[in-house]
């Protein structure tokens, strides 16, 4: 009988969606993205091949998993090589072309571009 209350327990965990899954599978968009700096719970990445909200996801997911603190960490992604910040603080030129900013506590993608990723920035 104790058996079948935990088969049940189970089977309500999974269909509820609160069940663990398999972690995600890289995606050739997040295979190219490395981490360029980290400074702190700070992480600075570049993903020249990702397109999607789910790969800025992804690679923001995978640079704060060694360094989130108490799960706070920023992921700031450039697709530009050329423009993103290797060290901080950034300058106005790197701080105005990046692309995304993946804030990992509440679980929360900015695309620059659509959403603004800080005070002041205008969308384009």
């Amino acid at each position: 009988m104790r058996n079948l209350k935990w088969v049940v327990l189970l089977a309500g965990l999974m269909t509820t969606g609160l069940a663990m899954s398999a972690p995600a599978q890289a995606t050739p968009e997040t295979d190219t993205c490395n981490v360029v700096g980290v400074y702190g719970t700070i992480a600075l990445v570049v993903c020249p091949d990702a397109k999607t909200d789910a790969a800025f996801i992804a690679a923001g997911q995978e640079a704060c998993k060694p360094i989130a603190v108490r799960n706070i960490c920023n992921a700031w992604i450039w697709r530009n090589d050329s423009h993103a910040a290797r060290v901080l603080p950034m300058d106005h030129r790197q701080l105005d072309n990046v692309t995304a900013l993946w804030i990992n506590r509440p679980g929360q993608l900015k695309v620059c571009a659509r959403d603004g990723c800080y005070a002041g920035q205008k969308t384009r």
